[in-house]
């Protein structure tokens, strides 16, 4: 799909954090590019609308109100909200999209979903994220079984926007006084994927879907410890941080978010997310460095 062109790619969460990045992606590199929103009159909405995007008013639950958001579309880019209270909510939402999406003839699905997502056998420490990771798999088999002429699943990993806001007040709740804490060993190696990384591999995904068409790919722009980001976060913020290696029931006390202590057990158990940074760089796709992404986004720490 050449930039410039007459496609239509529609962009499914456009005004949030990976759905935003890729729809300013999509539009700075000259592509045409609408978004669903149920507000298209917040702020968010609006500031995409002023870069360029299409804004139309729909809602993932309601099946008709993705009709008309699909009308001339050729191509989606699908990530789904997962609803902390409800997960029925993620999966349901996603059958919608794709019962729209067959019904008008799309021929091109990139979707997001989370690296984990597709290594076997679970491990099933935690109900809740077994659950979690059959929820993100069973989203992607019905992608990858819908009948689309190109599909692509990215699995991103650890965001290197947990430490900005909203994120760090439940990923790391006392940055702001110097201190990283976890429960997983500060010498693991950690990939780490940013919004902007998904962007990238998702705009590559369209401007040439036969290279990336039935491609699962861990999406990651650096492989750092936990001690190497406070490392690198101090180097680049001129500011000192530490990471303290805690107990599970210590960190949900200190305010991290349970999941993500469950998650950590889970990574010091298979070593990071368990795959090769090395497979993410072969496919010629540019990331930003840990460090460089901190430098840029320097002022929002």
């Amino acid at each position: 799909m050449k930039p410039n062109s007459t496609h239509l790619i529609l962009v499914i969460g456009g005004t949030g954090t990976q759905g935003g990045n890729v729809a300013r992606e999509l539009l700075a590199h000259g592509h045409r590019v609408r978004i669903l929103t149920r507000d298209p009159e917040s702020t968010a909405s609006k500031q995409m609308a002023a870069k360029g995007a299409e804004i139309v008013q729909g809602d993932m639950a309601d099946l008709a109100s993705l009709e008309p958001a699909m009308e001339n579309v050729s191509a989606i880019f699908s990530v789904q909200y997962a609803d902390p209270y409800d997960p029925s909510v993620e999966p349901r939402n996603a059958a919608n999209m794709v019962q729209a999406a067959q019904k008008a003839g799309i021929e091109q699905v990139v979707h997001t979903s989370v690296a984990g997502s597709n290594q076997f056998p679970r491990w099933d420490k935690y109900q809740i994220l077994t659950e979690y990771w059959d929820h993100k798999y069973d989203i992607e088999e019905s992608i990858r079984n819908g009948g689309f002429r190109y599909w692509t699943i990215l699995h991103p990993c650890w965001f290197m926007e947990n430490y900005l806001e909203p994120n760090v007040a439940l990923m790391a709740p006392e940055l702001k006084n110097g201190v990283m804490f976890g429960n997983l060993n500060g010498d693991i190696p950690v990939q780490l994927s940013s919004g902007g990384d998904t962007a990238k591999f998702a705009r590559a995904a369209f401007e040439n879907p036969g290279k990336f068409s039935g491609k699962d790919i861990n999406v990651a722009g650096d492989e750092l410890s936990m001690t190497q980001i406070a490392e690198t976060l101090s180097s680049v913020l001129d500011k000192e941080i530490v990471y303290e290696k805690v107990s599970s029931e210590e960190a949900i006390k200190r305010g991290m978010l349970k999941g993500t202590v469950y998650s950590m057990e889970w990574m010091e158990d298979v070593g990071g997310y368990g795959f090769d940074i090395q497979e993410t760089k072969e496919y010629g796709v540019l990331s930003k460095s840990f460090a460089e992404w901190v430098e840029e986004n320097r002022d929002r720490f």
